[in-house]
């Protein structure tokens, strides 16, 4: 027996609901962080195509998709508000440190995102779809470079919450893309994080409303997409990680913060690693 099956079999259902709970807050923190993707996380920790089977298929087997979905939607939602409330606090003072700390669950997580995308066997022209995947990604440092030419908004209307929760929910299921820069882009980014730091409770409804209703739509076509096309689909994605990870790299240099970012990537990386085999 491998030492991944002996994983999956001393796992009790607690710690099974604790772990996915966790890779759930990884996931939602992922969704608000600047440069990162909510759907990029959910890859690099096992989860995203369990997660994406459970929901479009919620119906076929409703009483273990829901066990499977609770403790990762209860997780998400904890991470993406607690995000949202110490983005002003401890992104201001460890925000280079938090960046090392993504970055090295990205990391850790490519091994077993390999693994699953040469699952049906691996063809040379997959590598097309990666460089094609990071063009595209490519296209998001754009949007970043514009950021603050559009004025910022100080509230969100119902309309705009729920826009902004639509997309949300985009980068949580489309890995890669990361909505923080699109609402930055806009000018609503740091509206909406004033509305989950505030506990503006009508914005948040209607932000969540919003993500609601287009996730599922989101879903569904990630499937098809996933079931029809799977080594294209993940090479493809695999661009996106690189390029994510590329993008939000804040550099080396001799300093303690360097070092403790290091550490902090090596402990992510750890972390994902490990994840990854419990996960699935």
């Amino acid at each position: 027996m491998s030492d991944e099956h002996k994983f999956h079999r001393e796992l009790t259902p607690r710690s099974t609901f604790l772990l996915h709970m966790l890779v759930g807050a990884v996931i939602g923190i992922g969704g608000i962080l600047p440069g990162v993707s909510g759907g990029v996380m959910a890859v690099s920790l096992g989860l995203y195509v369990p997660m994406i089977d459970a929901i479009a298929g919620f119906f076929k087997a409703p009483k273990k998709n829901f066990i499977f979905l609770l403790p990762i939607g209860l997780g998400a939602a904890l991470g993406f508000f607690l995000g949202a409330v110490a983005l002003k606090n401890v992104m201001d003072r460890w925000y280079e440190e938090v960046i090392w700390l993504f970055i090295g669950l990205v990391a850790g997580g490519v091994p077993s995102f390999i693994k699953e995308a040469n699952e049906r066997g691996f063809k040379k022209r997959y590598l097309l779809a990666t460089v094609l995947g990071a063009a595209l990604a490519m296209l998001l440092l754009l949007l970043e470079q514009e950021e603050g030419q559009v004025p910022e908004v100080r509230s969100l209307t119902p309309l705009m919450a729920a826009v902004s929760g639509a997309i949300v929910s985009v980068g949580t299921v489309v890995p890669g893309v990361s909505t923080s820069f699109i609402l930055m882009y806009m000018g609503w980014y740091r509206a909406m994080m004033d509305a989950f730091a505030n506990v503006d409770v009508w914005s948040i409804l209607f932000v969540c409303a919003g993500a609601g209703g287009f996730f599922i739509l989101t879903v569904k076509a990630a499937r098809w997409f996933f079931d029809r096309f799977h080594g294209w689909a993940y090479y493809a994605v695999l661009g996106f990680l690189i390029v994510s990870a590329a993008l939000i790299f804040p550099g080396l240099s001799l300093s303690w913060s360097a070092l403790a970012g290091l550490g902090l990537a090596l402990l992510g990386a750890a972390g994902a690693y490990f994840m990854g085999k419990l996960s699935v």
